[in-house]
């Protein structure tokens, strides 16, 4: 991509302090910590020397990291950038997760590693699909189970497994999209953002409730199951849906709520596990199984009871695998992954650990998807100052998730005079930065990042919408809206989106239903489209919501670029693409809509160059503009 050229020439550029580039001095900065002596191929028994400790917060902006040192409210941070330094970190384009941390991981830029953003197209059906893995859930047949597979989309090598064949001892914390989880030798794994649910899913939830009016009376949202109840007495017989079965129904274990409306209070009985909840009350972790066709599924579940007296509404989290016998990889080895899980009570298991969904499904309060997230993060704090102290390792990689989620949610709130609630998982960060510098001795390396920043997201911009008002995507159906790019008429259409700002040609030859002809007459059409996009004005606030528009597809090694898109739409703060759109929805109307959600904050789509993370470390730093790819 054109931005990507722009920043790895830069990373080239040599630094005014000695020979070596930006890239190569952050690596033997970081290596020196890692015991030079160890011998190639080595067993990891004990570090001897110094450790390295990469702790990582997903989405913390550093403008706001700025702010709030400036206001005294994060005070390890502080203390950090007096002794080594803390400045912006370049992300990668687009800036987001899967695209961040898979640079993160191989040093390569998105053209290299294939990892182009959450989702995919397949150029066959013109379906969405998850980008950086693909879970393939179980088949049922007639004669059994064929058991759940998981593979990783990501091309290049990772660090840690060259580490490991090194012997080097290696100790890896949720650490985003390394997943399926990698196998080390010499390490111990708990897998990360990427790990789905006992559904197979991202993450579904599921609300119990009696309000008729809930989700709009609908028993399907984004990201989770609406069940409406009718109680006429005291005690409900009800079914918890898991993952899907033979004929591609949903498996289901009984469940029973027993009301006690006048006290406020409910039992519930799941398999055998019963407990009581007070209104406000969260359960702890109740187990759950699923069989069919010989093929056992163990999982487990939280409850949330959120009122009884008047209206039902109980939340049951996504169905988390159960650490000692995962349907999927979860890390290894298994007898300390367990143990690690157990920690806090029990953490959570799946990857998108913080239920944005049913926030914006208004299943869950964001008060408590507040407390949610702080209370991951002090039970991973806790696993990872365990971690710590074990005397085999030699590099710590921890990655926090919560603050990511935060923002997502409360990004409105920032205005508020104490900060909002996004401040407090700021504050929440610094303790833990603060808690793992007090374990460092004399020659550790402490480096502190995060892989992009954040912006508003208060309009948004009906891609295929806008596209099919220039005729270069046209409906079937005058007037229908259209899902999933089901509905088009491909023999018009010259170019459609799908996924975080991502645009494709619909070209001949690649598309199975392509209208347009390589080489002259396809560049001329993503000339206009950039041109046209730039030129754009949204004529309800009359500002510009596109920044720029970046060559993808034609930058991309020959590896991967069929997983690319064409263009790169990188949107100007407080825009990005609708949530239709992502999924390959056009919408009747005008192009631009306010964004409607509780998730008011993003990065997905937006510039490289105005959203960087930050990088903080107790080592010196001899250049002013370090990237994530360098590391």
């Amino acid at each position: 991509m054109q931005a990507m050229e722009a920043g790895e020439k830069s990373g080239q550029d040599r630094m005014s302090n000695g020979n070596h580039t930006r890239r190569e001095f952050l690596q033997l900065s970081i290596g020196c910590a890692l015991a030079s002596t160890i011998p190639v191929r080595a067993r990891a028994k004990r570090a001897a020397g110094p450790r390295c400790v990469v702790v990582g917060f997903d989405g913390v902006d550093p403008r706001l990291v700025e702010k709030w040192i400036s206001s005294g409210d994060l005070p390890n941070l502080a203390g950090l950038r007096k002794s080594g330094f803390l400045c912006p970190l370049a992300s990668t384009s687009p800036p987001n997760s899967p695209v961040a941390w898979s640079t993160f991981a191989t040093g390569e830029d998105p053209s290299a590693h294939g990892g182009f953003g959450f989702l995919k197209r397949d150029p066959a059906s013109y379906l969405p699909g998850i980008a950086p893995y693909t879970i393939t859930p179980p088949r049922f047949g007639p004669q059994g189970a064929r058991e759940p597979r998981a593979v990783s989309n990501r091309s290049g090598e990772a660090f840690w497994n060259s580490l490991d064949e090194r012997g080097v001892g290696i100790s890896m914390l949720y650490v985003p999209y390394a997943y399926p989880p990698p196998v080390l030798s010499n390490g111990r794994v708990l897998a990360g953002l990427g790990t789905p649910d006992l559904r197979f899913t991202n993450s579904s939830f599921t609300l119990f409730t009696s309000d008729k009016d809930a989700a709009g009376g609908s028993r399907r949202v984004a990201g989770g199951r609406i069940v409406h109840l009718s109680p006429s007495g005291s005690k409900i017989e009800t079914t918890l849906d898991g993952p899907r079965g033979p004929d591609k129904k949903y498996l289901s274990a009984p469940l029973i709520l027993e009301l006690r409306r006048p006290v406020g209070k409910m039992t519930i009985s799941l398999q055998g596990h019963r407990e009581t909840l007070a209104e406000g009350q969260r359960s702890k972790w109740f187990p759950v199984r699923f069989e069919a066709r010989g093929l056992k599924l163990a999982g487990r579940v939280r409850f949330h009871l959120f009122s009884v007296r008047k209206e039902l509404q109980l939340y049951a989290s996504p169905i988390q695998f159960d650490p000692s016998e995962p349907a999927l990889p979860f890390g290894s080895p298994k007898q300390w992954m367990v143990k690690a899980v157990d920690t806090h009570g029990g953490l959570p298991t799946v990857g998108w650990a913080h239920d944005t969904s049913a926030v914006n499904a208004e299943a869950l309060p964001r008060d408590v998807f507040l407390n949610e997230v702080l209370d991951t993060m002090e039970g991973r704090a806790e696993l990872l100052l365990r971690e710590l102290a074990n005397p085999d390792t030699h590099l710590t990689l921890s990655v926090f998730t919560g603050t990511d989620r935060a923002a997502h949610i409360f990004y409105r709130q920032l205005g508020q005079e104490d900060g909002g609630p996004l401040k407090r998982v700021y504050m929440a960060m610094d303790k833990i930065v603060g808690k793992v510098a007090r374990t460092t001795k004399p020659g550790d390396k402490l480096v502190v990042l995060s892989d992009h920043g954040f912006h508003s997201f208060d309009r948004m911009l009906h891609v295929n919408t806008w596209l099919e008002s220039r005729e270069w995507f046209h409906r079937m159906k005058p007037g229908k809206n259209v899902k999933f790019l089901r509905g088009v008429d491909w023999g018009k259409t010259m170019a459609y989106s799908m996924g975080n700002g991502q645009v494709y040609i619909n070209q001949l030859g690649r598309e199975s239903r392509g209208s347009v002809t390589p080489g002259a007459p396809k560049k001329t059409i993503m000339e206009s489209i950039r041109n046209r996009l730039l030129e754009l004005k949204d004529p309800s606030t009359g500002a510009r919501p596109v920044k720029a528009v970046y060559d993808v597809y034609d930058h991309a090694k020959r590896g991967v670029r069929d997983r690319a898109p064409d263009l790169q739409i990188a949107f100007a703060p407080g825009y990005r693409n609708s949530w239709e759109t992502s999924l390959g929805g056009a919408p009747t109307g005008e192009p631009f809509a306010d964004n409607p959600k509780h998730w008011c904050g993003d990065h997905a789509a937006s510039d490289i160059h105005e959203t960087p993370g930050f990088i903080a470390s107790n080592m010196s730093l001899l250049h002013d503009d370090p990237g994530l790819r360098d590391l």
